[in-house]
């Protein structure tokens, strides 16, 4: 991992925190500016989300994290959870 990557998954976990996000469930990499996040996504306080709100949550995370600089894609593989046509949803069991 280069330096610049570390950097990236450096900026990319403080922008997670400042959003209250668990990081323990989470696991960040970075390779040449493509960052993915693998794990469950759950926030460290509040109410529990509906699925709407948790939808709608990781669409600003995605957007806020393309927005780094050094950032040319994200990619969330997320338990639960899956994108179709832009959109996240829910996976039924």
């Amino acid at each position: 991992m280069s330096e610049a990557d570390l950097k990236i998954n450096s900026k990319v976990r403080k922008i997670l925190t400042e959003y209250n996000v668990d990081l323990s469930q989470l696991g960040i990499s970075t390779a040449s500016g493509s960052v993915t996040i693998r794990g469950e996504l759950r926030k460290l306080m509040g109410a529990q989300m509906k699925d709407s709100e948790l939808a709608r949550f990781i669409w600003v995370l995605e957007s806020v994290i393309l927005r780094t600089k050094g950032i040319k894609r994200v990619t969330f593989s997320l338990k639960g959870w899956k994108k179709e046509k832009g959109k996240w949803s829910k996976e039924e069991r």
